[in-house]
């Protein structure tokens, strides 16, 4: 299990926007791999799979909104998962093509067996109680994991 500051996202996804623009996928695989390295010091170049963690979370802070986008690596496949309290105001599939091509790019993972989910939580009432919902998210994921 492993948590992920909220930088991260960002950065992956100025680094896609690069990459799809200019298509040079050896440069962004390159810079990708280091921004998997910094979340993972102990990730080798000859091993990246087994060496990631199982569950990862990723707080996502875009547009003054808070949402969590969750991982889980078993295998060759990869479950994403998005948890927007505030429905519609992240673009869920922007955020899952961001996530799928950076572990295609540097995990031996089948695109084809990336799966995507769009969990149905419980919806803010306001329009500034996002934070607090995304660390209720995280309280319960690991209190769930942990009871497993």
């Amino acid at each position: 299990m492993f948590y992920v500051n909220t930088f991260w996202f960002t950065k992956a996804n100025e680094l896609m926007a690069r990459y799809d623009k200019t298509n040079h996928a050896e440069e962004a695989m390159i810079k990708i791999t280091r921004l998997l390295k910094s979340i993972c010091p102990e990730i080798r170049d000859e091993d990246m799979q087994r060496s990631l963690p199982t569950w990862i979370f990723m707080p996502i802070h875009d547009n003054n909104h808070w949402s969590l986008a969750i991982i889980q690596i078993h295998n060759d496949v990869a479950i994403l998962a998005h948890l927007d309290s505030f429905r519609g105001t992240h673009d869920q599939e922007a955020i899952f093509h961001v996530l799928r091509t950076v572990l295609c790019l540097t995990m031996p993972i089948d695109p084809d067996l990336v799966q995507t989910r769009i969990m149905n939580i419980e919806k803010q009432q306001d329009g500034h109680s996002c934070g607090k919902h995304v660390l209720q998210m995280l309280a319960g994921c690991g209190a769930c994991l942990i009871s497993n």
